[in-house]
């Protein structure tokens, strides 16, 4: 439910760090998921919490990188987080609210109270003051258009983003694409990642064998419980 959430897990997973994921809605230090406890302290940002476990852990998935390359990995995993993103929050959360308790498969209380509802709100507010909400639908489904294509471009006929092997940007990437083509079906998006860009699709089924062996069974878990 959260690309960001996708990228720590699919990072941990390439770094080789056991963790204990813990399923619900409780947000962390920061008011935002995901989060993870380490050594009873809680800490928050998905981006930051990956530069503490680089230092904690001596992992490095950059060490082949030029200088060079690790700026443009960097230039793209921020336009996914910071511009691509709110796409998929809009079409989530906006355009398409009254499915959300269905995908989340909350209690009918949840539904009936309206507890999610100050979540749109948030979104809806967020997307204001970050200046994209300011848009009308058209223009952010093209600036999303623009983005993806733009990753599909560079990408090319390479397995990975960077190469012929995973970087630290692929966490992320895959942590924005997959949703894309698993969380949102029948959006633009989906049309996006599947149909027009199709080795972006690869990509995604290319980075979920290696990572996610168990996808099938996690994705078959029991619902979040609220």
């Amino acid at each position: 439910m959260t690309p960001f959430g996708m990228k720590l897990e699919t990072y941990l997973r390439m770094a080789d760090i056991p963790y204990e994921p813990v399923y619900g809605w409780s947000m962390g230090p920061k008011g935002k998921i995901p989060w993870i406890e380490y050594n009873g302290e809680a800490m928050g940002d998905s981006g930051l919490i990956i530069e503490f476990l680089n230092k904690e852990k001596g992992v490095d998935l950059n060490q082949s990188l030029s200088d060079a390359d690790k700026a443009v990995s960097r230039a793209f995993t921020k336009m996914g987080e910071e511009n691509t993103y709110w796409g998929g929050a809009r079409y989530r959360w906006i355009d398409n609210f009254d499915t959300v308790h269905e995908v989340l498969e909350v209690s009918w209380i949840v539904k009936i109270l309206g507890l999610l509802r100050p979540v749109r709100s948030t979104i809806r507010e967020n997307m204001w003051a970050h200046g994209i909400g300011r848009h009308s639908r058209d223009e952010i489904e093209g600036i999303v258009e623009k983005d993806i294509k733009a990753v599909s471009t560079f990408l090319g006929t390479k397995p990975y983003l960077m190469g012929d092997e995973p970087t630290e940007a692929d966490a992320a990437l895959f942590g924005q694409l997959v949703e894309a083509c698993f969380a949102f079906p029948g959006s633009y998006m989906e049309r996006l990642v599947t149909v027009d860009c199709p080795n972006l699709q690869a990509y995604v089924n290319r980075m979920k064998n290696r990572y996610w062996p168990d996808w099938d069974e996690l994705t078959n878990k029991t619902p979040i419980q609220s």
